[in-house]
């Protein structure tokens, strides 16, 4: 390791440390690195604006503001009665309706963030009525919302294969299966921990009632349709599906307002929407500028040699790339290991044989695991504001949901094809 580069890491951990933005924090550490080096500093610049010039990226906007605009269209209540009424009638089946309208609006939003954010309170309170007690409930509110992390329009998949270079359609229809596992082993986590309890069942509805539900919630079951179905049949890339989503977002909340949306709220949506897709591009374009610096002093190739002399097993390598993973989501957030962790460890893929889409669909879920693991879990500490439930009533209920997930986890790891299946199908690999 040479001066300029130590010099960079001591300047990165101070100023992250200190509170600056983490894609401010990159991208000082790296003038510090040029500026020692003596490199020309034009290459900042050059690496960063590399780092966002390119046509696939321009789904992250697209899809944060497709996500904006089916919340603000009133998308998570009529979801929420089409999940009832497919399964409220279950025996606990109120926690069942949790997992599938998570599952839906994730399809919808692609943020475990905005699914507690949109469904939380709701979910919640419906669970406490049917019998669940409120930490229970919200500990499976919690839980669930990473399925919206997962599966199509996944946006850390999409920040995934903006920053490793993995194919991004292939990757977003590779995480479909994992997400339809997650929520079965979460289903299945609910039925052992409920089973002796006594849960009231949604009462029955009647045909009218149910044909009102499911045409009320067609035009909004559309949005994941039109994402999955345009990309999967080939009239769509991922970014030109990001953008019909948009415009089926803009359709939904027009007929919503009845064609009068307040302004106020359309200038609220596209603020929010833009600033969230300016600090993402800023971190996309910054960690191009660390990754370039990082691959320069070939940190890759000394990480591979580190693990390799521990072992060559691919079966142990993988086990330890996870729990490093999921150590990792007990203490940082999932963007830094997915701007400047996974860039080093993909190179990995390679020397193991293992297709970059498997191991960028698998390393994704597992930071978003982190978002729900003690004690710097991000969906953690937002379901607590929401619900208002301190995080360590909610933890100590977490657990069975929290092991459903570790299983997911470890079967997509050691079976590829539950990734691979759909893409190779496709032909997105």
């Amino acid at each position: 390791m040479n001066a300029a580069f130590a010099w960079m890491l001591v300047s990165f951990g101070f100023l992250t440390i200190a509170g600056f933005p983490l894609a401010f924090a990159m991208i000082l550490a790296c003038i510090v690195y040029f500026m020692l080096a003596g490199e020309p500093l034009y290459l900042v610049a050059q690496q960063f604006f590399n780092g966002i010039d390119f046509f696939t990226i321009m789904a992250i906007p697209f899809f944060m503001l497709a996500g904006e605009l089916m919340v603000a269209s009133g998308t998570a209540n009529r979801l929420l009665k089409f999940a009832q009424l497919l399964v409220g009638r279950l025996r606990g089946g109120t926690g069942y309706v949790n997992i599938l309208a998570s599952m839906l609006f994730g399809g919808c939003s692609g943020s475990s963030i905005a699914d507690i954010a949109a469904l939380g309170r709701m979910q919640t309170e419906m669970m406490t009525r049917s019998g669940f007690s409120r930490e229970f409930s919200a500990a499976l509110t919690v839980s669930t919302s990473i399925k919206g992390a997962i599966i199509p329009p996944s946006i850390p998949i999409v920040l995934v294969g903006a920053v490793t270079g993995t194919s991004i359609g292939g990757m977003l229809i590779g995480g479909l299966v994992p997400g339809l596992l997650v929520a079965i082993a979460m289903a299945i986590a609910v039925f052992i921990t409920t089973r002796r309890q006594n849960i009231e069942r949604s009462g029955k509805k009647t045909a009218r009632e149910a044909v009102r539900i499911i045409l009320a919630s067609l035009p909004f079951l559309a949005m994941p349709g039109i994402i999955l179905g345009g990309i999967l049949s080939g009239i769509f890339t991922p970014t030109e599906a990001s953008a019909a989503a948009v415009g089926w977002g803009f359709v939904l909340l027009l007929a919503e307002t009845k064609f009068k949306p307040d302004p106020k709220l359309l200038w609220r949506i596209f603020l929010r929407s833009a600033t969230l897709s300016a600090a993402v591009l800023m971190l996309t374009g910054a960690s191009n500028v660390f990754s370039w610096v990082l691959a320069s002093e070939q940190v890759p190739a000394l990480v591979a040699r580190t693990i390799f002399a521990i072992t060559e097993n691919p079966i142990l390598v993988l086990l330890i790339i996870n729990v490093f993973l999921l150590i990792w989501g007990l203490f940082m957030d999932m963007l830094p290991a997915i701007f400047i962790v996974l860039p080093i460890l993909m190179p990995l893929t390679g020397e193991l044989g293992i297709d970059p889409v498997h191991f960028g669909v698998f390393a994704t879920f597992n930071l978003v695991i982190g978002l729900i693991t003690p004690p710097y879990g991000t969906a953690l500490f937002t379901g607590s504001i929401v619900l208002g439930i301190p995080i360590e009533r909610m933890v100590k209920h977490m657990l069975p949901f929290f092991l459903a997930a570790i299983a997911v986890l470890l079967l997509i790891t050691y079976v590829p094809e539950t990734i691979l299946f759909l893409p190779r199908l496709m032909d997105l690999l």
